[in-house]
């Protein structure tokens, strides 16, 4: 397969989407590139930086059941990019090559990649109108967000979520954020905000080759932006229903000289759910309410020509109110969230192809909060208090070194020590902290032994406390049918370890000396879960119709899957402690187990068309099936992912400097697991209408977003919970 037969397949796509007597492709018209002054070599990095344009990603041939949920929407949306305007950037599309950094630790060009890799971008982020940073991940094939009132959202790919989702690595500028408890990521105490991000690179798929462990179904990579893609100050705002407000300041450095920074600060009160009425049962369910202060200070020092040192500090804190007054459990409340993060880097060019590179992270959790339990007795009531007190920290130190091995092959290898504690009462039944080390080493090898051939092999030999020694490796050949298309075949396996609270949960309520009710638990030890994979993609830019194109099948087979099982007090399988007094004998605990295995296969795309002084089009496609045959433990496993998933964002440039951009997102019905429900069919669409002024090149701008234009909607658990929608005004001054 060619490129061109992968243009005739594409141009035959837009044609369909296009019947009905419009003529657009007809003459090849000046295409043009959006350029992003993205930091490759690393997180901060000023002086070795390629120029990159936004990131294609596109996927696979359509079906019928795709066109009945976007067909329309293209069709709207082709048709009304009608007018020449201010926004875009004239020079040629994709003139450079774009560079990824997630896929093998190292920049490369997608066509080389040996994973799937999806970019959002700058102009995707703002054109999306979200205001928060789990919302920007609907914008990649596959992936579910879910907001839900009793803790942080949650992000999941291709199913098998739940309300502590830990299937997916997650990281901010190459340091793992997912939290040391559950190995979730608290979405909403991130120190950072949608304003600090340059772009989003997400791996479609297993990567412990090059990340270890729970690198599981894929890799989020959030790259924040450099300190010398800003300057001067600025003045952000945003208001609009539900008690939305979100104020922001971004003070940067001079530049010009060795020494580069920026400091960002903001505060955002949000209420994200309303008490929720289930009338099937008669009963309320928790409303939330957020208030977040979140500052970010990044800095970069060139020490010479080939060495820098970057830091990066930030920090989170809030409350969170959340409860219903009806809830009996979940009273109304106050919680509160601390985070810390602290990224120490120092890098050095030993020579044009050579560079070595160390960096520290550390990451602090805090969580506080305690309220009354109630219990209905008969006529009477029984409560006691509830609390949960937890803290949480990481420390990691990594070396890598990446080298020229000859004319035909590259190397990369490093090695990576990582310590985590905790501590939690109410957690874990101790109030000592519990701690645990993790080593690995991790590399790869990339050899062209014909010039359109390349061959990555890579792997991580790691050794984990909870998990005992693993090894991740992966085979990828990657084949060039021309400057601008190429083939991918990839293999390997994947682990995911069992998290602290998979490993050492007792997780209790007292009062006093007496444990009242048990929540989760441990009994036995958990082996890791384990992944074998095959993936077959296709990538190509286009370039004579405008289109960025990213295809790919795969199957993958999941091996001791850990899940959770409930019992009541005298029917577990261990003795209950001699302390446990119940307050209701019939209230369920849960243990963890591993149980089963399974196959899924999918198939998913992208499509990125643009032209400059029209707009653009980026629409998302996959489907996926979890096998039905095995008789599960948890019935919810297969239904767990949606049989499709589209997401759809149109941007249409104006004269004036207007611009106007809609998203669509769709999701089959499906489970949310453990602590979720089912999801039904979701129709979601967002508008935004914004206008640039000032000086041009400034990002002065005036917007209205509205998010859920069709109003509330059934959101992790479709009996209990219905999430707000939002509008907003928002205002960015700059001088």
């Amino acid at each position: 397969m060619s490129c061109r037969a992968g243009a005739d397949l594409v141009l035959a796509c837009v044609t369909w989407f296009t019947q009905g007597g419009a003529r657009i492709l007809s003459a090849p018209p000046e295409w043009a590139e959006c350029r992003l002054d993205g930091a490759l070599s690393s997180p901060w990095s000023r002086r070795n930086r390629f120029v990159m344009q936004d990131p294609y990603t596109s996927r696979y041939p359509r079906t019928r059941g795709l066109a009945s949920h976007a067909g329309p929407l293209v069709l709207l949306g082709l048709l009304a990019l009608d007018a020449r305007a201010e926004w875009g950037d004239p020079d040629p599309f994709f003139s450079e090559i774009p560079m990824v950094l997630t896929a093998s630790r190292l920049a490369q060009s997608p066509l080389d990649a040996p994973a799937p890799v999806t970019v959002i971008d700058r102009e995707m982020i703002v054109a999306s109108g979200f205001n928060e940073i789990h919302d920007l991940l609907r914008l990649a094939p596959g992936f579910l967000v879910a907001d839900h009132p009793d803790g942080p959202p949650t992000v999941a790919t291709h199913g098998l979520g739940d309300a502590h989702a830990r299937r997916i690595k997650v990281m901010v500028d190459g340091r793992t954020v997912n939290s040391p408890l559950w190995g979730n990521v608290i979405w909403d105490n991130l120190p950072l905000r949608v304003d600090d991000v340059e772009r989003i690179e997400v791996v479609r798929g297993p990567n412990g080759a090059a990340y270890g462990v729970n690198a599981f179904q894929g890799v989020v990579n959030i790259i924040t932006r450099a300190p010398s893609t800003e300057s001067g100050r600025a003045f952000v705002v945003r208001t609009g229903k539900n008690g939305f407000r979100d104020y922001g300041v971004r003070l940067n450095g001079a530049g010009g000289s060795a020494f580069d920074w920026r400091l960002s600060a903001s505060r955002r009160e949000l209420t994200t759910f309303e008490p929720h009425f289930r009338e099937r049962l008669g009963d309320w369910h928790s409303s939330e309410s957020l208030t977040r202060n979140t500052a970010h200070f990044s800095a970069v020092l060139q020490l010479s020509a080939a060495e820098e040192l970057g830091l990066q500090v930030g920090v989170s804190e809030g409350d969170s109110k959340r409860g219903a007054q009806a809830y009996l459990d979940y009273p109304p409340h106050t919680e509160e969230d601390r985070a810390l993060h602290l990224q120490f880097g120092w890098r050095r060019h030993i020579d044009a192809e050579s560079v070595l590179s160390v960096q520290y992270f550390h990451q602090g959790e805090r969580a506080g909060g305690s309220w009354p339990v109630i219990q209905a007795q008969g006529t009477t009531t029984a409560s006691f208090p509830t609390s949960r007190a937890s803290e949480a920290r990481r420390h990691d130190l990594e070396l890598q070194y990446d080298t020229r091995l000859g004319r035909r092959l590259t190397g990369m290898l490093g090695i990576g020590l990582r310590s985590e504690h905790a501590r939690s009462l109410h957690l874990f039944g101790t109030t000592r902290w519990l701690d645990s080390t993790h080593g690995q080493v991790f590399g790869s090898l990339t050899w062209n032994p014909l010039d359109p051939l390349k061959i990555d092999l890579g792997g991580t030999l790691e050794h984990h406390d909870y998990s005992g020694r693993l090894f991740s490796p992966r085979l990828a050949f990657n084949y060039a049918l021309d400057e601008d298309s190429a083939l991918r075949l990839s293999t390997g396996t994947a682990y995911r370890a069992p998290s602290l609270m998979e490993s050492r949960a007792f997780q209790t309520d007292r009062e006093g000396d007496t444990i009242r009710r048990i929540g989760f638990r441990v009994f036995d030890p958990l082996q890791s879960e384990r992944m074998r994979f095959v993936d077959l993609g296709y990538v190509a830019q286009l370039r004579s119709f405008g289109l960025g194109f990213d295809a790919r099948v795969f199957r993958e087979y999941y091996r001791r899957f850990i899940d959770d099982k409930s019992c009541v007090f005298g029917e577990c399988p261990r003795p209950e402690p001699a302390d446990y007094v119940p307050i209701d004998p019939g209230k369920k605990s849960f243990y963890f187990l591993n149980v089963d295995d399974f196959r899924m296969t999918g198939a998913e795309f992208t499509l990125d068309w643009r032209k400059p002084g029209w707009g653009r089009a980026v629409l998302s496609q996959a489907f996926i099936r979890i096998d039905h045959g095995e008789p599960y433990s948890d019935r919810d496993i297969p239904n767990s992912a949606p049989h499709a998933t589209t997401s759809l964002l149109l941007i249409k440039d104006f004269p004036g400097r207007w611009q106007a951009s809609l998203g669509y997102y769709h999701n089959g019905l499906y489970y949310w697991m453990n602590g979720g429900d089912i999801v039904p069919r979701t129709d979601r669409f967002d508008l935004r209408v914004a206008r640039r002024f000032g000086p041009p090149g400034s990002d002065n701008e005036v917007s209205l977003t509205a998010l859920s234009l069709k109003g509330r909607y059934a959101d992790f658990h479709e009996d209990k919970f219905r999430h707000e929608p939002d509008l907003y005004l928002g205002v960015r001054i700059g001088w």
